[in-house]
């Protein structure tokens, strides 16, 4: 009987460094109101590009950890910080972004899983239901950012597995788009069950090849993705 082998995790460079950076700001390492090292230094330290430090300091702003203050750098804000009206702000000023993003979404996801079931490999199944099952332990520990990197990984995968590259090409912008909006809507603690429920129906439908389970799976969850959202501009 041949041993099974575990898969390796896929963890994007970016999310490499944001761990790297929450780790020395929880650890004490970098204590709230001190300036973080430049671009150039993690740069050099890390061994990264700048769009990397740079995405990395987006999010790491997205969550409330840091501030980047124009022309000065980014300075430790403190890991209780994200408050539920700091999100609620952030989302008001992105309402309108926001939506167009969504618009885009809710017209290529469905096509996408439409193709995953019709072209998808056994591997790109199975990578898709191993990314949900990273998800639902990660939902227990409420890691904010494993979370929204978990999310984005479970439908870029859907994406991917449609084998049509320009719908994988038009995905990542919109990933690349969505990072705050996932890091943010996330860190309310209902938006996190929200979206369990329908990936687990979405997988089964998927590994059960049901196309119009799947379509109408897809498409009533990014309908609740939209309105947990907006509640937390409007309530």
């Amino acid at each position: 009987m041949k041993k099974k082998i575990a898969r390796i995790e896929k963890i994007s460079i970016t999310d490499q460094v944001v761990k790297r950076i929450e780790e020395l700001i929880r650890s004490g390492e970098f204590a709230v109101g001190d300036k973080l090292p430049t671009e150039m230094e993690l740069r050099e330290q890390l061994g990264v590009g700048r769009s990397t430090i740079r995405e990395a300091f987006r999010v790491l702003q997205a969550i409330g950890l840091i501030e980047l203050r124009p022309g000065r750098g980014a300075y430790v804000k403190g890991v209780n910080d994200n408050t539920y009206e700091k999100i609620r702000n952030w989302f008001v000023e992105k309402e309108a972004e926001l939506s167009e993003l969504m618009e885009v979404r809710m017209a290529i996801e469905p096509l996408a899983i439409k193709l995953a079931i019709q072209r998808g490999t056994q591997q790109q199944i199975d990578q898709i239901r191993e990314i949900h099952e990273a998800f639902k332990k990660a939902v227990d520990r409420l890691d904010t950012i494993e979370l929204a990197t978990l999310d984005e990984s479970f439908h870029q995968a859907i994406i991917e597995a449609s084998n049509n590259g320009l719908l994988v090409k038009i995905g990542r912008l919109i990933a690349d788009a969505f990072v705050e909006y996932r890091t943010r809507s996330f860190a309310v603690k209902e938006n996190v069950a929200n979206a369990l429920e329908p990936h687990e129906r979405i997988v089964k439908a998927i590994l059960n090849r049901d196309t119009k389970a799947a379509i109408n799976g897809i498409q009533k969850h990014l309908e609740i993705s939209l309105e947990d959202m907006s509640k937390v501009v409007n309530r």
